[in-house]
């Protein structure tokens, strides 16, 4: 399995462009499986069932007036925010045999072992669950606090075609107040419940330090679980990534 780090893409289009380019190339047999680690562009991110919901312009009129363009995401769940605070991580392989092959509540176990075990690394206590009126709420989401005061700071959330299965999340290091500020807006315009304080982050949970250092040890994390090698993003995943951006994004 390779491990890539791409950095910091010029903006959230050509991010999910390469999300989009590294699925597809690992599900038709191009590349291998891997774990990739990518630093965010400032963006809201929807879902497909999001763009059918009553309120739906009012939620991408907001988000845009705050400065946040918005993106369709392949996986479910609901809305989200990032920024330079925070980063995506994916664990991205082909699917196999029925014999092999991992169910969604696996995948999901994997992904959220694999950030338990790096904020470890760190020394930040977290475990898994949902926190209450929570952006793109789920039970595996990774919390600090209990479910009524706590705040998120992974969310997780997966996308299984019949070729390739990724699973991964958003990890907020810093940076919540702002993120949370867009997300209440988004989420009233389409009249869903959202509760302020359950978007978290690291810093607010006392780790001070940065995005650089947590994305180390997620990858450190991930040489020692999979024996993932550090390589370089094959560059027809770039090409593929910078194209087609209009189709990605929502202009109202």
């Amino acid at each position: 399995m390779r491990l890539l780090l791409p950095g910091r893409f010029e903006d959230a289009a050509t991010g999910y462009g390469y999300t989009r380019a590294l699925f597809e190339g690992v599900a038709s047999g191009e590349f291998p499986a891997a774990v990739s680690i990518t630093l965010s562009t400032r963006h809201v991110g929807v879902t497909r069932k999001d763009t059918f919901r009553p309120g739906f312009d009012d939620a991408v009129r907001a988000a845009n007036e705050n400065g946040y363009p918005v993106f369709v995401r392949s996986a479910g769940g609901g809305a989200t925010a990032a920024d330079v605070g925070t980063f995506g991580f994916s664990i991205v392989r082909p699917n196999v045999s029925e014999e092999e092959r991992c169910g969604i509540r696996e995948r999901y176990d994997e992904a959220a072992g694999l950030a338990l075990t790096a904020f470890g690394r760190l020394g930040v206590e977290a475990e898994v669950g949902e926190v209450r009126e929570e952006f793109c709420p789920g039970d595996h989401s990774i919390r600090v606090g209990g479910y009524d005061g706590g705040m998120k700071v992974v969310g997780i959330a997966q996308r299984i075609t019949r070729r390739a299965a990724s699973v991964g999340g958003i990890v907020l290091v810093h940076g919540e107040e702002d993120l949370a500020r867009v997300l209440e807006k988004v989420y009233a315009a389409m009249n869903l419940p959202f509760r302020a304080g359950s978007v978290g982050s690291l810093h607010r949970a006392g780790y001070d330090g940065g995005v650089d250092e947590v994305v180390e040890a997620f990858a450190a994390e991930a040489e020692r679980r999979y024996g993932a090698v550090r390589a370089p993003v094959d560059g027809k995943i770039i090409e593929r990534a910078r194209s087609g951006e209009g189709e990605r994004r929502v202009i109202r």
